[in-house]
């Protein structure tokens, strides 16, 4: 099984947000292999912006290298891009990463706003959720 971990996902764990312990425990069944886990290039450089203000910059990239070790970064393609374009969805990044979920066959889009997802061609799960879909 494969899951695109959405950026709240994984800034839910890096700034210890309410709820962020389904979000780690996603995490952790990607280290131990249950799951095939993926995060969009866009993904990497929305946590590096958004947290660059509340966070040591240092400790976010260190923080971010270790996830890497654990989630594989998918590429976001032209066509990626123009399918974003052209999809129903209202928010563009969050249509990018549905594109790129849909390339990279990806089973479920892990994410605590699941209806920014509500026109994406790939199920969109809360980490909840995809804790009892490995279950």
């Amino acid at each position: 099984m494969r899951f695109m971990l959405d950026t709240n996902v994984v800034i839910d764990i890096l700034t210890s947000r309410d709820g962020y312990e389904d979000s780690l425990q996603v995490v952790k069944a990607c280290e131990l292999g249950i799951v095939e886990g993926f995060v969009s290039a866009i993904t990497v450089n929305d946590i590096m912006y958004i947290l660059r203000k509340h966070m040591n910059p240092k400790l976010i990239r260190e923080t971010v290298k270790s996830l890497l070790l654990i989630v594989d970064v998918a590429s976001v393609t032209k066509s990626d891009i123009s399918s974003a374009f052209a999809s129903e969805m209202n928010d563009f990044e969050d249509a990018v990463q549905s594109s790129c979920a849909e390339r990279m066959k990806v089973d479920y889009i892990v994410t605590r706003n699941g209806r920014d997802f509500a026109n994406s061609t790939i199920a969109a799960v809360s980490p909840y959720d995809a804790l009892r879909i490995l279950q």
